[in-house]
This record gives structure tokens, C-alpha cells and sequence, in this order.
């Protein structure tokens, strides 16, 4: 058991691993995959239904890189640890990431949409245009959307850095105004679905937590735990209760949560529920800290690349309706256990050099 424990939680035994991060990844994709079970018709229970509220498990994938990237970032700005070296790992790191993982699975949609398995990939062309972030078809629209982030986010730390010298207040206004502009932006025009500026104010949002983390470690390390689980509850309730067919029941009204309007509020509904899960003393973190949910937040990318496909192949297969919800989750789960240890696993721990000795690794693991 203890082998099985170090093989999806390294990290399991150091003092300061944030282990509730794992479990928010774990209901991310959760919802993302109840999303589309429920779109296809196949249920755990019929009250389980949770079609077209899958982007919000994904804006919750937004706000997480986010703070972990700038929180990572800002600290070596303050450091000035911004050598080559660093640079070189960031890019590399994130590039691995992504793409080794993105490439096997459109060749895997296409491969399968030959022999009639069709879901995402119906054409080897389409592979090329995902690859250079053209296309973001189905499940694939968030890739280019957070990819392209990554570039953002070192000019943004670098603008809050040189210029607005981590003024808190500062960084707020800019923020807020943001927000705002894309908001009119998004009201005016209509950006690409896979434009990352369209979904620019998720993403400040976990950046700033990460900001004030960084630059008032003390005064959130002095938050009071009851409030922030108290708020924390709020916001998953909150956000519960805005799955669509809860709101339709509850209001006896049809609400597009999924508009634009909304990406801000999300995000800081999440943002809250991030904070409760670190800070708190609750059933968040306890909650967020289950070891199932850690696990299925530890393969959460490869479940997220791969899952459309199992699930057109549990659709065909001729089999009681009540049980291919089940099969879905074993074959996704089992799959991507296997692409997390034999792939995403072994190219996290490659390294231009070793950057560990620029910068203490245990920063970034909180």
C-alpha cells in the first residue's frame, strides 16, 4: 500500500505540500466528467445531473495554474532567481506538460474515429491545427486557452514586479479594470472560443491569491478559520446550487450560467473554496484532502484528455444502461493511471539542469 501511496503521491511525507490542491484538480475534473455522462444520458442516479456545467469544473483548472504558476513566479522575481536556467526549466516544464499528453491523444480520437469511434478527431488534419493552437475542438477548447497563458503570465509578473513594485492595491485597480474591460470586450465583440483574453479574469483571480499569499503570507496565515470555512461553504453551496438543473427546480427559472458574465464570479467562488481548502480547519479541506479525490485530481489530465473517448465506447457496447457509467469510470481511471505513471510522471522530473539549485523546490510545493 505504501509503494501505491509514493507512486501518485510523492510528495505524501513533506511538511508543507498543499494536499487539498490534488483533491480541488480531483472534483474539477469530476464535474467535467459528470457533465458529459449526464449529456450522454447515463447516470450514478438520475438527481446526479449535471449536463452543460462542465466549463465551470474547467474554470476551476484555470484558477489553480494560475496560482500555482505566479505564486511560483512572483517568488523568484523576489528572489531575482530570474536566470536563464530558470527560464529555460519554465518553458521546457510547461511544454512537457502539454504537449507529449495533447499529441497521443488527438492521434488516439483520430486513430479510433477510423474505425468508426468517432469524438473529437474525424481527420488527421485537425491533429496540426490543434497542435499550433488553431483549433480547440470539444475537450480540447481549454488547451490553447491555458497554454497561452503560460507566456502571459511571466509579463505579467515582470509588469507587477518592475513597475508596480507589488503594490497590492495597485495590482487590485489593474485588475479590476481588466475585468471590467474584457467584460465590455466580451459584451461588444465576439472573442474566440480558445482566446485566452476571454477567459483573462479567471485566471487574475488565482494569480492575485497567489500575489497576497507571496506578499501577505501573514495576514492570510491569520485568517480566521471559521470564517474562511464558513465563506468556503458558502461558495461550493452557492456553486452547487447553480447546476442547471438545481437552479430550474429551485427557481423555476433557465439561467445561462455558462455566459461571461459569470466567468468572474465563478472564479471567485472558487478562489474562495482554494483559500477555505488551504486555511481553513473544516470539511473543505478535509474534504478536499480525501485520498480519492487526491488520486483522481493526480490524473486528472490525462482523465480529462482521454475520457470523451471511453465514453463513445461505452456507448456502443451493448450493455445494461445502469452499468456503463461504472465501465466509463473504470476504463477511464484505469487508462490514465497508466498515461500519469509511464508518461506525465516521468516527464515531470526532466530538467534542463538542476534547477533546484537556483531556487528551493519547497517553495513550490505548498
Amino acid at each position: 500500500m505504501k509503494n501505491l501511496v509514493s507512486l501518485f503521491f510523492p510528495h505524501e511525507d513533506k511538511k508543507d505540500y498543499f494536499k487539498s490542491l490534488d483533491g480541488l484538480r480531483g472534483v474539477a475534473v469530476l464535474i467535467v466528467l459528470l457533465s458529459h455522462t449526464s449529456h450522454e444520458g447515463i447516470f450514478f442516479h438520475p438527481i446526479l445531473n449535471f449536463d452543460f456545467f462542465g466549463k465551470i469544473g474547467v474554470y476551476l483548472f484555470f484558477v489553480l495554474s494560475a496560482y500555482l504558476l505566479d505564486r511560483q513566479i512572483a517568488l523568484v522575481f523576489i528572489e531575482k532567481e530570474f536566470n536563464k536556467e530558470y527560464w529555460k526549466n519554465y518553458f521546457l516544464r510547461r511544454f512537457l506538460r502539454i504537449y507529449p499528453l495533447f499529441f497521443l491523444a488527438l492521434v488516439f480520437h483520430w486513430f479510433f474515429s477510423v474505425f468508426g469511434i468517432s469524438t473529437v478527431i474525424d481527420s488527421w488534419m485537425d491533429i496540426p491545427a490543434h497542435l499550433i493552437l488553431y483549433l480547440g475542438e470539444s475537450i480540447f477548447w481549454s488547451i490553447p486557452v491555458e497554454f497561452k497563458y503560460y507566456f502571459l503570465s511571466p509579463l505579467l509578473m515582470l509588469i507587477f514586479h518592475k513597475y508596480l513594485k507589488w503594490d497590492l492595491k495597485k495590482i487590485m485597480l489593474v485588475f479590476v479594470l481588466t475585468a471590467l474591460g474584457i467584460l465590455i470586450l466580451n459584451y461588444n465583440l465576439v472573442l474566440s472560443r480558445i482566446s485566452t483574453l476571454r477567459y483573462l479574469p479567471i485566471f487574475l483571480v488565482g494569480t492575485f491569491i497567489s500575489i497576497t499569499e507571496v506578499f501577505k503570507a501573514k495576514n492570510i496565515q491569520g485568517i480566521n478559520k471559521r470564517k474562511i470555512d464558513f465563506i468556503g461553504i458558502l461558495s461550493f453551496v452557492a456553486i452547487i446550487i447553480s447546476v442547471p438543473q438545481f437552479y430550474e427546480k429551485i427557481f423555476l427559472n433557465k439561467v445561462n450560467f455558462q455566459s461571461h458574465q459569470f466567468y468572474l464570479p465563478y472564479a471567485i467562488l472558487w478562489g474562495f473554496i482554494l483559500l477555505a481548502a488551504k486555511y481553513g480547519d473544516g470539511v473543505l479541506k478535509f474534504f478536499f484532502g480525501l485520498r480519492l479525490l487526491r488520486f483522481i485530481g493526480t490524473i486528472s489530465f490525462s482523465v480529462y484528455l482521454f475520457h470523451m473517448l471511453f465514453l463513445k465506447i461505452v456507448m456502443i457496447i451493448e450493455m445494461p444502461d445502469y452499468l456503463r457509467i461504472y465501465f466509463f469510470f473504470i476504463l477511464t481511471f484505469g487508462f490514465s493511471s497508466l498515461s500519469y505513471l509511464l508518461i506525465e510522471k516521468p516527464l515531470s522530473r526532466i530538467r534542463v539542469n538542476n534547477i533546484s539549485k537556483y531556487i528551493p523546490i519547497n517553495k513550490f510545493i505548498k
